[in-house]
């Protein structure tokens, strides 16, 4: 074979190669429900572990404690429905009507059986020890006014 024909058949031979590339690249993976998910365990702010919101929902018991009788999936699946639940309110956004009349709405406006949702933001499998850090309290018994 003369170098110009090697030459040729190189040339070709990367033509078709780069021709075929795009097909290549756009092939859908074998797991296709896998995508979008690679960063599950690695990127949070609770030592490495994935952080996800805990919703509880029951009744305030006082004290920054509330009587958990339901809340989202990951509520229940950490056991946490039907046990009494206590909480770190002093960084919670609390949202309540301001029932004894002293100027601002907070922790202290939140009687005991008043229906609440209580926000958190626990590592995703396990919550860890309490009291947990509230992120909001919401009072539904004594709403505030809109």
């Amino acid at each position: 074979m003369s170098n110009d024909a090697l030459k040729r058949a190189v040339a070709i031979g990367a033509v078709l190669a780069l021709g075929a590339a795009p097909a290549a690249l756009a092939a859908k993976p074998d797991d296709p429900g896998s995508q979008g998910q690679g960063h599950a365990g690695g990127h949070s702010k609770k030592g490495g572990k994935a952080v996800v919101s805990y919703v509880f929902k029951g009744t305030y018991a006082g004290a920054g404690s509330v009587d958990v009788d339901h809340g989202n999936a990951h509520v229940r699946k950490a056991g946490l429905v039907n046990t009494p639940v206590s909480f770190d309110l002093s960084s919670a956004r609390i949202v309540v009507a301001d029932t004894n009349a002293d100027g601002t709405a907070d922790a202290n406006d939140v009687a005991a059986n008043d229906r609440v949702v209580v926000k958190a933001r626990l590592p995703r499998k396990d919550p860890g020890s309490q009291p947990y850090a509230a992120k909001q309290l919401v009072d539904q018994t004594h709403a505030p006014a809109s």
